[in-house]
């Protein structure tokens, strides 16, 4: 049914889609010439379309990149169904207001030299003053600061030179069109979309190009899809009309499961396992979002978010576009039924809604919140309900292995192969096969329609036929690309543009790992062996606190009398989720790869293993001290990015390499839970839990939870900080010397006797007279300082914890329990 529908719909994604999506990225491109003074003072659309004319003599992208203007349009010589004034609807959708003024004009409304304004500034009742000088994305965070005024014209020009030789490299057909997106991506991200005085500037001009280009696919399928081809009397002549009308609809899914499938493996091979399969779930969202989008006839400009198995797509409210999803959906959850029983699931929900509540601007303040309400609840349904009879019956005659054998990995007992590594489900053997291409930075992933003779991951189409994702090296990729044989469906690569390859789309991903002088990953053990002191893994679980209620209610601004949904936009949303994406998905890397805190001394690239990385959950492993001097980088420069705006909470912990990884996952886990339920100072989450929880008086306690600023100053930077520079100052001071501090300390939580004792133990160790001066100072605010902190409650937990730290570092490689 779906082949069928996609040829009928083919000229149109051929012809006023892809037009409407090209013009829309691009028709604000005048602004860069502008404000690079290339060009005179004429308005950025005449100059934008001259630009364009260089790339392509497409007369309806020109028209749509001159006339998306309500002043130039109403008197442009245009056929009334031109693909213009879509693009023109679109752009005031997405800027959520008409302009009435144009850049480059002299009406002395703007100031080109405005630069882009961080999006947190606004965010949860913030008024930050944070910007972004232009530029491109780089591997290295770009943070925002003060920008004190000055002629950004030459920082402009060096981007228009860079996108002048990107364009120069595309060719304007659809199957380039995610090029196209990652090129203004690229170049367009940290560039004001409006440098008008009177508005907020913290919608970069790329979030906007592309917000408009979704708008304007939609558009023009939910138009072509009610045969209404007079586009000036639909969308200018009676705009306001249009924009009441529910033509978009929010499209949600979620995939369930992925908890249980990450980390239900055995110890063999378990690192490999872990990001191979972490892997093949970041794939699967993405495959099924393009086969969605695909089905629907639209670009990756619709996608609004993905991340965390999670995903948002802006679709037409159109009867193809939800049959398609119906049946797309249905199918992919059969084939995830068939290979993985009940082990992933597809859950998915869709609301209608109008540009008006796209744009906050109904008699109802909380329309826009509520379209993401409703998604959400819809999702929470289906998860309920997953299953019909016929699924459960086929569930139910599925079989196990007569011999009683079991995969090594994963243990399931069904579609076993033999292996020289031992007995294996395909779906374990696969992931096996692949993991070694997952670190290499010269492989992308291309989906196929047929097998080759490589190792392979399943995918599923729409129509439930199967795919093949197959690693390859770029030039192994652009080899089958020039065959054009048809293979080929679509191509993934990571954190690299490809700009000029056809079919291909570039994913952030979190992926650093430390590799062994081979160049493969380093296993649990190898990573155990770099740590300081005694070889133990750390493992770290974290994400972002309140992330849902930011997306949904964020931008309301609760101080204000009147207006204050104004900031509640969709532009605005999806800007949030991009720098999201972009800070977990792609500049963690650089943070891994320079570290800069360091508890032992230790600093540059960590032995660490990034499993996953999204929007809103964070696992790594590696070495225990890297791990958790990591954690402190991490959290700076994620405070620093969002200008406090948001917080992380984390769960910390240290294993023996042979631990169970499931036992590790559900642990940390529980102890992120217990960091988002600490509350101190009339605050609560933005806080880290350390080690595990302990038993007292019939209950389990977190006794090592912190918020990041006392554990930062007070636990490393004080407490930490002093018992470090005690023992690398000199003298006789052994680990039993903080073993037993360490006992007094702990009994003197029941029995304040021990603090008698801590004192005398102190004062029997103190340096003798012979010692030197700077030892025996040192000694004394040690000795001064211990006494202190032993008397007061929080003072002595914070204590403990740093000698237990400190102790980690300072014992034998080999000592030490199984669960620390």
């Amino acid at each position: 049914m779906l082949k069928c529908v996609f040829k009928l719909w083919g000229d149109i994604l051929k012809d006023t889609v892809h037009i409407v999506t090209t013009g829309a990225l691009l028709h604000d491109i005048g602004k860069l010439l502008y404000r690079a003074r290339v060009v005179d003072g004429r308005p950025h659309s005449i100059s934008g379309a001259e630009y364009i004319k260089k790339f392509t003599n497409e007369k309806d992208v020109i028209d749509c990149v001159r006339f998306h203007h309500r002043q130039e349009i109403s008197h442009a010589l245009l056929d009334r169904d031109s693909p213009a004034y879509i693009v023109y609807i679109a752009d005031n959708i997405s800027s959520g207001v008409d302009r009435r003024e144009t850049e480059g004009e002299t009406s002395g409304g703007f100031d080109r030299n405005r630069p882009l304004e961080s999006v947190y500034n606004l965010l949860n009742n913030r008024t930050g003053k944070e910007a972004f000088y232009p530029g491109e994305i780089k591997n290295t965070i770009s943070y925002p600061g003060i920008i004190q005024s000055s002629d950004l014209s030459s920082k402009y020009g060096k981007v228009v030179h860079d996108i002048t030789e990107g364009l120069s490299g595309i060719y304007f057909e659809p199957e380039y069109i995610n090029s196209l997106i990652e090129l203004c991506e690229a170049y367009m991200s940290f560039i004001p979309s409006s440098t008008h005085k009177g508005q907020v500037a913290d919608i970069s001009l790329f979030d906007h190009s592309k917000i408009t280009a979704a708008l304007a696919s939609c558009i023009a399928l939910y138009l072509e899809s009610n045969k209404r081809n007079d586009y000036r009397t639909e969308l200018f002549e009676k705009e306001h009309d249009f924009c009441d009308e529910k033509a978009f609809i929010l499209f949600s899914m979620d995939i369930s499961g992925i908890q249980k499938f990450i980390y239900t493996i055995s110890s063999k091979g378990a690192l490999k396992g872990l990001r191979s399969r972490s892997f093949y779930l970041e794939i699967l969202l993405e495959n099924i979002a393009d086969e969605i989008l695909g089905v629907c006839l639209l670009s990756r400009a619709n996608l609004l978010y993905t991340g965390g198995g999670h995903a948002y797509i802006l679709l037409p409210n159109t009867i193809e576009a939800r049959n398609n999803v119906k049946h797309s959906l249905s199918k992919i959850n059969r084939k995830l039924m068939e290979r993985f029983g009940t082990g992933l699931f597809v859950a998915y929900g869709y609301e209608p809604c109008s540009a008006n509540e796209l744009m906050s601007r109904t008699n109802d303040p909380e329309s826009y919140i509520n379209i993401f309400r409703s998604v959400s609840a819809q999702i929470s349904e289906m998860k309920l309900c997953r299953y019909s009879p016929d699924d459960i019956r086929f569930l139910n005659s599925n079989g196990v292995d007569k011999e009683g054998r079991e995969c090594v990995v994963c243990g399931v007992s069904s579609n076993l192969i033999e292996r020289e590594d031992g007995v294996m489900c395909d779906t374990c053997s696969a992931l096996s096969d692949v993991s070694n291409a997952l670190i290499k930075d010269d492989s992308v992933f291309v989906v196929l329609r047929e097998q080759i003779n490589a190792p392979f991951l399943p995918l599923f189409s729409a129509d439930g036929d199967m795919q093949f994702l197959t690693p390859m090296t770029a030039d192994a990729a652009k080899e089958m690309l020039k065959r054009n044989d048809g293979k080929v469906i679509r191509i993934y690569s990571k954190n690299a543009y490809r700009t000029g390859f056809s079919l291909s789309t570039k994913l952030w991903m979190g992926d650093y790992a430390a590799k062994n002088q081979v160049g493969t990953l380093k296993t649990f053990e190898q990573l155990a062996e770099c740590s300081k002191g005694v070889e133990r893994i750390g493992v770290l679980r974290a994400d972002v606190d309140n992330l849902g209620a930011a997306f949904v209610s964020g931008f309301i601004r609760e101080n204000e009398a009147k207006d204050k949904y104004k900031y509640t936009t969709i532009s605005r949303t999806s800007t949030l989720s991009r720098s999201l994406s972009l800070f977990f998905k792609y500049y963690i890397n650089n943070l891994m790869e320079n570290g800069e805190f360091s508890l032992t001394g230790k600093k540059g690239e960590r032995d660490v293993v990034i499993i996953y990385a999204g929007g809103d959950d964070l696992f790594i492993v590696g070495a225990w001290d890297e791990v958790l001097s990591a954690a402190v980088d991490i959290r700076r420069a994620f405070s620093r990015y969002t200008g406090g705006a948001l917080t992380l909470s984390a769960g910390f912990a240290i294993y023996d390499e042979k631990y169970p990884i499931s036992r590790m996952a559900e642990e940390t886990k529980e102890l992120e839970e217990r960091a988002k339920n600490h509350k101190y100072q009339g605050k609560e989450k933005n806080a880290i839990s350390l080690f595990g929880l302990e038993m007292e008086k019939v209950h389990l306690i977190d006794k090592h939870t912190y918020d990041w600023d006392t554990f930062e100053n007070n636990v490393l930077g004080e407490k930490f900080a002093l018992i470090e520079k005690l023992f690398t100052a000199g003298g006789n001071y052994g680990n039993s010397f903080l073993y037993n501090i360490l006992f007094l300390l702990r009994q003197a939580e029941n029995e304040k006797i021990n603090i008698a004792r801590l004192a005398y133990l102190l004062a029997r160790n103190e340096p003798d007279r012979n010692a030197p001066e700077e030892l025996k100072s040192i000694y004394s605010s040690f000795s001064s300082n211990l006494y202190k902190w032993s008397i007061n409650d929080e003072d002595r937990r914070q204590l403990i914890t740093a000698l237990i730290i400190y102790i980690y570092t300072m014992r034998s490689p080999k000592e030490g329990s199984n669960n620390e």
